[in-house]
């Protein structure tokens, strides 16, 4: 249930939709699996590999939780600079408003 190749974050990024908020990009595309897709990219200018690696696991388990309220896409969250610093009821907030 998540993106692993690059030709699918591609194609996500070139035929998806965009929504922004001020923390996160999400991307997103329709599939025809029954299941939908999560891609998390997190680059090294956000923070370091502790606090990268705890808002990728925070974004999954809101996705994990929250998986049936949304349509079967494929999701692509890209998160920008500052994102690290959010509490995690702040993240939950911040993506519920733009899922």
């Amino acid at each position: 249930m998540r993106l692993r190749k690059r030709w699918e974050y591609q194609l996500i990024r070139k035929m998806g939709c965009k929504y922004h908020t001020p923390h996160f990009v999400l991307l997103v595309l329709d599939n025809s699996e029954k299941n939908s897709r999560l891609g998390i990219t997190v680059t090294r200018k956000v923070g370091n590999a502790v606090q990268r690696n705890r808002l990728k696991r925070m974004v999954r388990e809101f996705f994990r939780q929250s998986k049936n309220k949304y349509p079967t896409c494929d999701y692509s969250v890209i998160a920008k600079r500052g994102s690290t610093l959010l509490s995690s009821s702040e993240i939950v907030m911040e993506l519920n408003s733009l899922f």
